[in-house]
């Protein structure tokens, strides 16, 4: 599995590989696919999704649980310009975390690993605005996309993906990059894939009085991957992570640090090298 990234609120966002690896984790309460679309065994049905190489599904987990989901299938043909095309097929979180911007962040994501164009056909007016807050549209005449004998679809053309904002969350580049890389090997990989929402912010008294200048929201100094980092900060407790570190190990000590850069630090017990930082939220 792929660690994509981690959200404000400690969920975090994996592109997964294998069926087996969803023996690590639990599926939490969803109701509509089982509810609308008679979908009753969740975990049977993405087991099987897993087992076709044409399938994307990436989850949002907290606590082992599943959360969030997104299933996405290659279309049989490309576009009319080349590009691949890949069809939405599902999207769902939990209801507990339903309107909270969750269906949006896990979108991110996929936007931010697939390469082409997205397809998609709500089940009903919600979806539809759902997607549209997401640029997606009815597809032109003569589109990329040949979308006349599948009435209902809306399309999100790759031109449009970068206007696909994601707030609260930090993205693992490294990883969204080797994901994508290994289901498109001949494209070429941009400098950021996930676009973050940029907010003003002041710098320390340090630069210039009063000087603004724009940061991305949870972007954090540039970390020495090769030397351990050191912290002052409270001492949280041990966390075994989901996917393992660049030296192999697991488990993480968290620490609450404040200043300059506030918010829990994640540090391999192993080199001591930083595997998140989590940004406090502001009040």
């Amino acid at each position: 599995m792929f660690e994509l990234g981690i959200s404000d609120d400690s969920i975090t966002f994996y592109k997964l590989e294998h069926a087996f690896e969803l023996d690590k984790l639990t599926i939490g309460e969803f109701t509509y696919f089982r509810k609308y679309l008679g979908m009753s065994d969740y975990l049977s049905n993405f087991q099987s999704w897993l087992k076709r190489p044409a399938v994307v599904l990436v989850v949002a987990v907290k606590d082992n649980t599943v959360l969030g989901w997104s299933m996405n299938e290659k279309w049989s043909s490309p576009a009319s310009d080349g590009r691949p095309v890949y069809v939405l097929r599902g999207i769902e979180v939990s209801p507990k975390l339903a309107r909270m911007g969750m269906g949006k962040k896990i979108f991110c994501f996929i936007s931010g690993i697939l390469v082409g164009h997205i397809i998609t056909k709500p089940v009903n007016k919600v979806a539809k605005l759902f997607f549209e807050s997401l640029d997606f549209a009815e597809p032109a005449h003569k589109g990329p996309v040949d979308l006349g004998n599948y009435p209902g679809y809306l399309i999100l053309e790759e031109s449009r993906k970068q206007s696909v904002v994601c707030e609260g969350i930090t993205a693992n580049e490294d990883n969204v990059k080797a994901c994508r890389l290994k289901l498109f090997p001949k494209e070429t990989v941009s400098n950021s894939l996930i676009d973050v929402k940029i907010e003003p912010e002041v710098l320390d008294s340090a630069e210039s009085p009063g000087h603004v200048t724009t940061r991305i929201s949870g972007e954090q100094p540039p970390l020495d991957l090769e030397s351990p980092v050191d912290f002052e900060g409270k001492f949280l407790g041990e966390q075994k992570m989901m996917s393992p570190c660049k030296c192999g190990n697991f488990l993480v000590n968290k620490y609450m640090v404040t200043g300059k850069r506030s918010g829990t630090a994640f540090i391999c017990t192993n080199c001591g090298v930083e595997r998140y930082f989590l940004p406090m939220k502001k009040k």
